[in-house]
């Protein structure tokens, strides 16, 4: 457990917000929080806490002149274009999800089956492979179809459904994609993916089950375990989003809305416990790192 470093306290009346942008352009981390009726200002060791005392001292007399400044307008394809460039692990996610989607609204049920995990199954290729119509996913791993591993995450049962699904993709999946890159971003969500698939399998044999609301949990809880050990700007989450969450996976447990929609209960809870877990070695070699590179 990582003891933060109190630094600053100052009233509550005062605008922090352009010197915390100017130390985080600095990369110096910290965290403002309201305590006892001020702001208090944390910071993780005190490697830097001489220099913001100046700095403070210096905003508050008016010797530190900080400005924001409005960006720039930019064309609006632009502007689309760069996000989807700076992105693409999130924005292939959203598509492949997107086309699961339809896939399932649009009964193209010869390829559903497919790429379902277990099920009842009346695909094709389970009748060539005289497989039994209610098939588990040690079946379909014995003959080498291991990307149904993987694949129930792209399938969608409806409108409520992929959307949210796919927003809280979009606001987690890039933060996770810009702090460690692309292929580290596939690969927390593979490994979330499949270990949410089998628990949600052994947890329900032979039932059809699908959606990114596993992997979602699982980004939910690397953000929150990752920005603990090493705070950073980009994966901060307000903490009403916690709440949120943690109430939708108790009330899915509850199953007060059970007879709307039956909800894949493990694959939430254990893509939660599995994201957690993954973003420990994560977060601590990039605090290593980071404090290599400061001595």
């Amino acid at each position: 457990m990582v003891e933060l470093i109190k630094v600053i306290e100052a009233p509550l009346e005062s605008n922090l917000h352009a010197l915390s942008v100017y130390w985080w352009q600095q990369k110096i981390a910290h965290r403002i929080a309201e305590e006892a009726g001020q702001q208090v200002i944390w910071i993780e060791t005190d490697q830097h806490k001489q220099q913001m005392l100046d700095d403070y001292q210096a905003f508050c007399d008016g010797r530190l002149q900080l400005a924001l400044q409005k960006k720039p307008q930019v064309n609006s394809t632009a502007s689309i274009k760069k996000l989807l460039t700076s992105y693409p692990v999130t924005f292939l996610l959203i598509v492949l999800s997107v086309i699961g989607f339809l896939l399932v609204k649009y009964d193209q049920q010869a390829i559903v089956d497919l790429l379902k995990i277990q099920a009842v199954d009346n695909s094709l290729l389970s009748h060539s492979l005289n497989l039994s119509n209610r098939i588990s996913p040690a079946e379909y791993l014995s003959h080498g179809q291991y990307w149904r591993l993987v694949t129930p995450i792209f399938l969608h049962f409806g409108w409520v459904h992929i959307t949210f699904n796919m927003l809280w993709l979009w606001e987690l999946g890039r933060r996770i994609e810009q702090q460690g890159g692309a292929i580290h971003f596939i690969s927390v969500v593979f490994f979330i993916g499949v270990a949410s698939n089998l628990y949600q399998a052994a947890s329900t044999p032979y039932a059809s089950f699908g959606g990114m609301s596993g992997v979602i949990y699982g980004l939910l809880g690397y953000c929150a375990v990752f920005n603990f050990i090493v705070p950073q700007k980009s994966m901060v989450l307000p903490r009403e989003v916690y709440w949120l969450m943690l109430v939708s996976l108790a009330v899915g447990w509850l199953g007060i809305f059970d007879f709307l929609a039956a909800m894949a209960n493990t694959a939430h809870l254990s893509g939660l416990i599995w994201g957690c877990f993954i973003a420990l070695p994560s977060a601590l070699l990039t605090r290593y790192f980071q404090r290599k590179d400061a001595a």
